[in-house]
């Protein structure tokens, strides 16, 4: 049956991905929740970068930004992905199998409707959905890429973090219960997976995007001053190409700082 269900899936990834042409002398990308904000300037930026781009999102077929920018740049390969089922994770892992990926970069993730976390109207459903996408996904993908990553050059492992996850930050105010478990859960799981793979050479680092103008900090209810995605995505891509191994299981901000957590 999983075999049946693998193929189903496979085809239907073969038939939506944009053909790409990559050159094996450049790095590669694989970047989640590409369809929009910060996911689609990953994607934009490190093309134009010449970068090799494995551009996944949820609906390519819905995702015209994404199927223009594969358009445009012959090295971004479109594919479909929901980074919550561990099936159409492995299938694409098995399509990539031979391919070196220098950055995995998950930048999925979503803030959780608020009303939901809120003491007195939880909604544990939404709970369990927050999780998964915005702490297991990463040690998902981080699993069935392991190898592409530690064949590459590079070998870094990047997941999208903040401050909320912290023992600083995420009691410092009420409410907002899942987005802040599901973000000290992800920094446990990524500072733990950097201690089994640093025999390995491999880099595995938060970074904060800070607050960036996405539907994620509208989620959030948060009003005040905020980047553009094109502005956030270029310091985040900076901070990626200077990590060091010192920086490995930590979590760091667009601009070089080091959270504590």
């Amino acid at each position: 049956m999983r075999i049946f269900v693998s193929m189903l899936i496979w085809l239907g990834m073969s038939a939506s991905a944009m053909a790409a042409t990559f050159d094996q002398g450049q790095p590669t990308v694989l970047i989640t929740g590409s369809n929009r904000g910060l996911g689609l300037e990953f994607a934009r930026q490190y093309a134009a970068l010449e970068w090799n781009v494995i551009a996944s999102c949820r609906d390519p077929e819905a995702a015209e930004d994404l199927r223009q920018l594969a358009d445009a740049f012959p090295n971004v390969a479109v594919e479909r992905l929901d980074v919550t089922k561990d099936e159409e994770v492995d299938v694409l892992a098995q399509k990539y199998q031979d391919q070196p990926i220098d950055v995995l970069l998950s930048n999925a993730g979503v803030y959780g409707t608020l009303s939901k976390q809120t003491l007195g109207s939880f909604d544990f459903e939404e709970a369990k959905r927050v999780i998964d996408i915005n702490a297991i996904a990463s040690l998902r993908l981080a699993q069935a890429f392991q190898n592409n990553v530690v064949s590459s050059n590079q070998k870094k492992i990047i997941s999208l973090g903040g401050g909320m996850g912290t023992l600083k930050i995420g009691p410092s105010f009420g409410g907002h219960y899942f987005m802040k478990m599901s973000k000290a859960a992800h920094l446990m799981a990524m500072g733990v997976l950097q201690t089994d793979l640093k025999d390995q050479d491999v880099i595995v680092t938060m970074i904060s995007p800070g607050r960036v103008n996405t539907q994620l900090m509208r989620d959030s209810g948060f009003t005040g001053p905020s980047m553009e995605p094109d502005e956030s995505a270029a310091l985040v891509i900076e901070r990626i190409a200077a990590l060091d191994p010192s920086l490995g299981g930590k979590l760091v901000m667009y601009n070089g700082m080091v959270i504590p957590y």
